[in-house]
């Protein structure tokens, strides 16, 4: 019963079918282009072409483009129920490209010099617990897609088992990848035609992406370059005591973190379980003294997201699958930082969504700040 809160989707899960490429799809249909870097070893006896569970001794590359069924809701994931699949009811793979780490750098290069808004913008997805590597690929796609993002999409892959019961397998394997995102993300720091690097990360996505950006303060590089524009931390799977002692290395980023909070989390509820009774950062809500004592030391913007309900039961994944919130993270992402300052140390409990929503809260502020 207790694994059973942590699972967060459909019963029956897609297989590395969903990613093979299909031709003749219609031109009419939207089509996201997602790069992945992944610590996910290649090839398997069933398929050879595809990401396994196994970890991988140095960072793999590969190029995808997904087609958007015409009849897409937003927040969904139709995912293919008829062979072949339609593709004004389902999400289709259209291109796969396995790419070396030049090649990758190269993709990134090449829709930069395209032009157009947000060219030589980055978006990182570190996708969370339990999550195959084919949930993780469309689950980026709807992303982009209905947060309107018009950067390149990266998806950072770590090797999830994808099964409910190994939690604790999962959060060795988010671990293992630190190194890896910190590498993925200063090579594309350091170039040219990439202005600005924005992370998103969610549940246990978080604990690598917030250690990446630790052991990358403690080298001196917090900052990548002067490329890190927006992090994002959406019900994050995080000691809340830990969560402070790595803010207190990371210290102050150019902008400050977003994390998105929801106190009927049901899955960070059983995380706290796990954890012995130690509250997630997740599920420390905007009336909580905590909260707004941590966002004002520590430059952090915290959204309480409880009151939105995300169709999903378990209430874990509410920053995909909310159409408000996420088109309010699309604004987020094109601010082009003006606002940014004006927002630190704030504290915003969500009761009228709108796609103001993370550009312009009515804050709750500690009495402290709120007098000076």
């Amino acid at each position: 019963m207790i694994f059973a809160l942590l699972v967060g989707g459909c019963a029956s899960r897609p297989g590395s079918e969903v990613l093979e490429p299909i031709a003749n799809v219609p031109s009419y249909t939207n089509k996201v282009q997602v790069l992945v870097a992944t610590t996910r070893e290649r090839g398997s006896p069933e398929d050879p072409n595809a990401f396994t569970a196994k970890r991988a001794k140095e960072l793999n590359f590969s190029a995808l483009t997904v087609s958007i069924p015409s009849q897409h809701v937003t927040g969904e994931i139709e995912w293919p129920d008829t062979t072949p699949p339609d593709p004004s009811r389902h999400f289709i793979t259209t291109q796969r490209q396995f790419l070396d780490a030049d090649g990758f750098l190269e993709q990134i290069r090449s829709r930069a010099r395209k032009g157009g808004p947000a060219a030589n913008d980055v978006l990182v997805f570190v996708h969370g617990y339990n999550t195959l590597y084919e949930e993780a690929v469309y689950w980026l796609a709807q992303i982009v897609h209905d947060s309107g993002f018009k950067g390149t999409a990266v998806l950072f892959a770590w090797p999830s088992m994808g099964k409910v019961p190994l939690y604790l397998a999962d959060r060795e394997a988010s671990t293992y990848s630190r190194d890896y995102l910190e590498q993925a993300l200063l090579k594309m720091s350091k170039m040219p035609e990439v202005k600005e690097i924005n992370i998103l990360a969610h549940s246990m996505g978080n604990w690598l992406a917030v250690e990446t950006l630790r052991q990358a303060s403690m080298k001196g590089h917090r900052d990548f370059n002067g490329k890190l524009s927006e992090v994002i931390l959406a019900s994050p799977d995080l000691d809340v005591n830990v969560f402070r002692t790595q803010l207190e290395v990371i210290g102050k980023l150019p902008r400050p973190m977003t994390v998105l909070v929801s106190g009927d989390d049901s899955a960070l509820a059983v995380s706290t379980k796990l954890a012995g009774g130690v509250d997630r950062a997740g599920r420390v809500t905007a009336n909580d003294a905590r909260a707004i004592a941590a966002a004002e030391k520590y430059d952090l913007r915290i959204v309480d997201l409880t009151a939105v309900d995300d169709g999903e039961g378990n209430n874990h994944s509410k920053y995909s699958k909310s159409a408000p919130v996420i088109a309010a993270i699309g604004n987020r992402l094109k601010d082009d930082g003006a606002n940014s300052q004006a927002q630190v140390g704030v504290v915003t409990a969500v009761t009228n969504i709108g796609n103001s929503l993370l550009q312009a809260p009515a804050a709750i502020v500690a009495p402290a700040a709120a007098s000076q």
